[in-house]
């Protein structure tokens, strides 16, 4: 799935009201990690969710005080006015009641559990400690990092290695070099410990690969997640 095929198919919205069929939500889902304008749009709609759940969770049940209306020389028109205006809103309030309130609160419990998101993109000028990020016990984390290397050739790719303090490999991405004239998107899962981490970015052409740079980060818990 390709960003336009994704703005088409309305992925964003249907993804958070858990709309797509499992063939096109692991699309999506792929698609994002490396699409940044879907990936923020998709973080300002689940931030969405959790506001209006939040908002009509406080106001059930809260009375509303309409003064009387004073009486005017057009009175009798109201109730014809009134009445089809009326069921309209009782259309409406019942579509948002039954349909659309019940999928955006199903959706925010089930999809607003959205990591945090950083930027590695300035690591490459802090020297060798890098970043430092913390993130709360148990949560995963997603970064932007900007591939500054320029490619070899127009058909190469470059291959995203996360390692850990013992240079252990504990994930990878892969993006084509068109795609990397952009931030990519690197997604971290949950369970990560704290400790010293390093991206390494290397280029793949024609059956050889080298190190096109390194950007060292660490990890650290905190109760409370600021955003970079």
């Amino acid at each position: 799935m390709d960003h336009t095929e994704a703005v088409k198919l309305q992925a964003v919205e249907k993804y958070i009201l858990g709309e797509l069929a499992p063939p096109l939500r692991d699309e999506f889902e792929a698609h994002y990690f490396d699409c940044m304008e879907c990936s923020l749009n998709l973080r300002s709609g689940v931030a969405f969710a959790v506001a209006s759940r939040q908002y009509f969770a406080e106001n059930v049940g809260r009375e509303v005080v309409v003064p009387a209306p004073k009486p005017d020389w057009f009175a009798w028109l109201k109730p014809l006015v009134a009445i089809p205006v009326f069921a309209a809103l009782l259309l409406l309030i019942g579509y948002q009641n039954f349909v659309t309130i019940p999928r955006l609160k199903q959706s925010s419990s089930g999809v607003a559990a959205v990591n945090p998101w950083f930027s590695l993109r300035a690591s490459n000028v802090k020297g060798a400690a890098g970043d430092k990020f913390e993130i709360r016990p148990g949560q995963g984390l997603a970064l932007f990092i900007d591939i500054t290397a320029r490619p070899s050739a127009e058909d190469s790719r470059f291959l995203l290695q996360l390692k850990d303090s013992s240079g252990e490999i504990i994930g990878s991405s892969s993006v084509t070099s068109a795609a990397a004239r952009k931030p990519v998107l690197f997604s971290i899962a949950p369970g990560v410990r704290e400790g010293d981490y390093q991206i390494v970015v290397l280029e793949q052409t024609a059956g050889e690969t080298r190190e096109a740079s390194h950007l060292p980060f660490a990890i650290a818990f905190s109760a409370e997640v600021e955003q970079h």
